[in-house]
């Protein structure tokens, strides 16, 4: 049984790397062909680090969610090492999103405007973030309202950014990272019996 476990891990994981480097690859390349700028891997490589923080965060959360339905399904529960990350992950994993997302709004200050004006703009960018920052606070000790809220946050994201074939960098980006978030509150809602009120927590 340990073996087979660990086969199909392995196999998770590698296949999971693939797609992983696949997702870099499908982002990047067309950019780079059609920049006339050319940059070179100086400009290159700190854009791929970037991106890679919702990349790792999508299929590292598709791992844990396959690791923990295959345990599930076979013996009714979760193993406590892999119960203590997942319990951990979609609250972590929701800091970074958000982190990742709000760094889009510093674009506002590349450009020439008063003090107030760029503050009004960088408050407008991130609206998203402080919304996702609210239902964070509101679902931490609740994973069952993390759900619910993740799962209403990834819809509307995929509303908003999701319109065209052209914008599916965004479903990879935004929309699939946070959706696997609200699955890994609802593994910490109905597998792991986490508390879902204050006065249970």
């Amino acid at each position: 049984m340990n073996t087979e476990k660990s086969r199909f891990e392995r196999t998770m994981f590698i296949v999971l790397v693939l797609l992983f480097l696949f997702s870099q690859a499908v982002i990047f390349y067309p950019a780079l062909v059609n920049d006339p700028a050319k940059p070179g891997w100086r400009e290159v490589l700190p854009n791929m680090l970037i991106i890679s923080i919702p990349l790792v965060l999508l299929y590292g959360s598709i791992y844990m969610v396959a690791v923990a339905w295959r345990e599930h399904t076979s013996s009714g529960q979760v193993e406590p090492r892999l119960a203590k990350i997942i319990h951990w992950a979609p609250r972590v994993a929701a800091i970074l999103i958000t982190g990742f997302i709000s760094l889009f709004s510093l674009d506002v200050f590349e450009t020439q405007a008063p003090p107030l004006e760029l503050l009004g703009g960088f408050l407008i960018h991130n609206i998203p973030s402080i919304a996702l920052i609210v239902l964070l606070v509101f679902a931490w000790k609740r994973p069952v309202v993390g759900f619910v809220a993740f799962l209403a946050a990834g819809i509307l994201f995929a509303a908003f950014f999701v319109r065209s074939f052209y914008a599916l960098p965004n479903l990879l980006l935004f929309v699939l990272p946070i959706l696997l978030i609200a699955c890994l509150f609802y593994i910490d809602w109905k597998w792991l019996g986490a508390p879902s009120s204050p006065a249970s927590s």
